[in-house]
């Protein structure tokens, strides 16, 4: 029986330890793409503003 119980406590570690570390660092991924994004987007800004002062 205790056999049974100690597999249950590991059990248990992991669903409630393991698990929300592996959606915690999927998300992260997820975050640092749209930062990407992000940093993309500002990319572009800059280089349509320099493109605008030129033409004047």
């Amino acid at each position: 029986m205790s056999l049974s119980l100690i597999l249950i406590c590991v059990f248990i570690f992991v669903i409630l330890i393991i698990v929300p570390l592996f959606f915690s660092k999927k998300a992260e991924d997820n975050s640092k793409i749209n930062s990407e994004w992000d940093k993309i987007r500002e990319y572009g800004k800059k280089l349509n503003e320099k493109s605008r002062n030129n033409k004047n």
